[in-house]
Parts: C-alpha cells; sequence; structure tokens
C-alpha cells in the first residue's frame, strides 16, 4: 500500500479548481496609517525551531536569520537571545472580522475597530492559489473528519496512491482539531499536524495556523464574522506624526505590477513625493524583508561655518563652580 500522506502538504479545497491561473493585475493599494511592532529581544524558550519561532512573532525565518548572523544549519538553542524586528503596517480593510494577507502570510484580527493581534499563516501554494475577496465564516468546528476534496482524490489516483475518502479526527488528520470553514467555496482556516508548513504557500487553497494559535483564536471567532483576503506586497502608510513607512512581500501569485510605479502612483495620489527618500524605497523593493521601514526624507542640514553668527552661543558652568552657581 503505498503512501499517500505528501500529499496533505497541498490541501484542501474541492472546489478551487486546479489550473494555470490568469496573472491579475495588482489593484492600487490603499494608503495606510497604523504602524505596529518594533524590535525586540527574544530568548528562545526549549523545543522549538527557527522556523516556529519566526512564525509566532509574525515575520520570516529568513529574516531572523540575516539580522542575527545565523548560518545554516539555523540551529537555535534555549536561552539564546535573537534580536528580531516585527514592525508591521496594520491593514484597514476592515473594522471588525478577519483581514487575510496572502503575501504576508498573516491574518489580522480586529474587534469593534480595534486592532488586536496578528497570527502566521500558510496558504495556498502558487498553482493552487487562495482566492481573494469578502466572505464570511460559515462554519465551525472542533476535532474536525477531513472529507478528502475529489479533486485531491484524483490527483492520488493519478500518481498511483492510495486513494482516501475522509481522515478520522486524530494525529493524522491535516486540519488537527479545529477547523472554521469560510463562505469561500472549499477554503477554510484550520490548525495543521504539521506546523512546520507554516509560513509557506503549501496548500491547497486552505489556510492554516499553528496549532496554539488557533486554539486561542477560535473562541473568540463567531459564525458570520466577516472574513476579507487580500492581495498586498506592497504596503505603505502615512502615521499621524508624518512618518512614511513601506513594507513589501514577495509577489507570490506572480500578480502582474511594476513595484516602483505602485509606490509612485500611490504617492502621487495622497501628495508624498517630496516626503520620500527614494533610495530608502529602492533598498526595501529589493529586500522584499516584510518588515515595515521608514521611508521619510530626512530635511537636510547645512554645515555651520566657522564664524557663523547665528551658530547658537552655549553657556556652561565652570569646573569650579558650585550647585549654587547662576546662569545670567
Amino acid at each position: 500500500m503505498r503512501r499517500w500522506w505528501w500529499l496533505l502538504l497541498g490541501l484542501c479545497s474541492p472546489a478551487v479548481v486546479l489550473a494555470a491561473v490568469s496573472r491579475p493585475a495588482l489593484a492600487p493599494p490603499p494608503l495606510y496609517q497604523q504602524v505596529a511592532g518594533g524590535e525586540e529581544d527574544c530568548e528562545v524558550p526549549g523545543k522549538t525551531t527557527l522556523s516556529i519561532l519566526a512564525a509566532e512573532k509574525g515575520v520570516k525565518w529568513t529574516v531572523v536569520a540575516k539580522q542575527n548572523g545565523l548560518k545554516k544549519p539555523y540551529k537555535i538553542t534555549t536561552g539564546m537571545v535573537l534580536k528580531i524586528n516585527t514592525k508591521h503596517i496594520v491593514p484597514a480593510e476592515l473594522d471588525s472580522g478577519l483581514v487575510i494577507n496572502l503575501p504576508e502570510l498573516i491574518l489580522y484580527r480586529f474587534a469593534n475597530g480595534v486592532y488586536q493581534r496578528r497570527y502566521s499563516l500558510a496558504v495556498g501554494k502558487p498553482s493552487w492559489p487562495t482566492p481573494t475577496g469578502s466572505f464570511k465564516i460559515g462554519e465551525k468546528r472542533r476535532n474536525p473528519t477531513w472529507n478528502v476534496p475529489e479533486s485531491i482524490q484524483e490527483e492520488m489516483e493519478e500518481q498511483g496512491l492510495e486513494v482516501v475518502e475522509q481522515v478520522p479526527p486524530g494525529p493524522k488528520n491535516p486540519l488537527g482539531k479545529f477547523w472554521m470553514g469560510t463562505t469561500a467555496s472549499g477554503v477554510g482556516i484550520h490548525a495543521t499536524n504539521r506546523p512546520w508548513s507554516v509560513g509557506y504557500y503549501v496548500s491547497h487553497g486552505c489556510i492554516r495556523m499553528l496549532p496554539e494559535e488557533i486554539e486561542q483564536l477560535f473562541p473568540q471567532i463567531e459564525v458570520g464574522t466577516p472574513v476579507k483576503i487580500i492581495y498586498r506586497p506592497i504596503k505603505m502608510a502615512l502615521t499621524p506624526q508624518g512618518r512614511v513607512y513601506l513594507e513589501v512581500h514577495p509577489n507570490i501569485y506572480n500578480w502582474r505590477y511594476e513595484a516602483r510605479e505602485v509606490v509612485k502612483e500611490l504617492a502621487q495620489r495622497h501628495g508624498l513625493q517630496n516626503l520620500l527618500d527614494w533610495e530608502k524605497v529602492a533598498a526595501v523593493l529589493k529586500a522584499k524583508e516584510g518588515v515595515a521601514q521608514d521611508i521619510t526624507l530626512e530635511p537636510r542640514r547645512e554645515p555651520v561655518q566657522a564664524g557663523d553668527s547665528s551658530r547658537p552661543r552655549e553657556s556652561r558652568l565652570g569646573p569650579l563652580q558650585g550647585q549654587k552657581a547662576g546662569l545670567e
């Protein structure tokens, strides 16, 4: 009997059709306002890996490895302190509900107009992408049975593998202990028995979460909760303090756009052309690290010439003056 478990790397939609997908054009993104997160020191807990730790922080493990000078095989040990930059631009498509940005591999939760937190994901592979659009949570199940989609059964048969119609609850069930089905046909948000796949584009359209994170999220989500799935490889924000941030992710589904033109058009539309440092923009676009970077153009500081009367005078206490000495 041949093993079929390798197919679970790409489960799970019965209706998301595997086919050559035309490349859509990227719509002009909105200008966001909120930037969250920042640089932090993270002490490595026991029994974890770099990819899992990075997923828990909502960042790419490759970026953490680069920032900390880690080399192959990228092993981390208990008690090691890693510097991690979690700064990110918060999307504002919904006031309450779930916003999923596919290139970012992140789910954002909002409640009553307030951003709560974000969660790392695994989403559909490029040949079988997760759909974008406005949906809702249609059902919730604990300890679900996986009814294997006909499309995946056909794939099993084509590969000469054992054809499986159902997988009961348990450690071999790729849906894990929690399933939240959306109104996108065949697409659900679920746990996984392969947590190392979170942070990658590997499914047949479904959305995987780390088991402990969906366990925390599951009771907070009701049937009917709005779900907005977006495709934003480029996000830009203008904060209330007047700083401009840019965050760039890989174009995983190969949508049609020219990255610099997207930023240029967004800047022109909002009158930000003169606020941007285009050298910083180019660096962020090239790196695609998924970390929000400040791209605000700093004002030039003219050097002060000797004898310049405009230079402010400095008053200092002499070394022999005590606390009672005064300045006039």
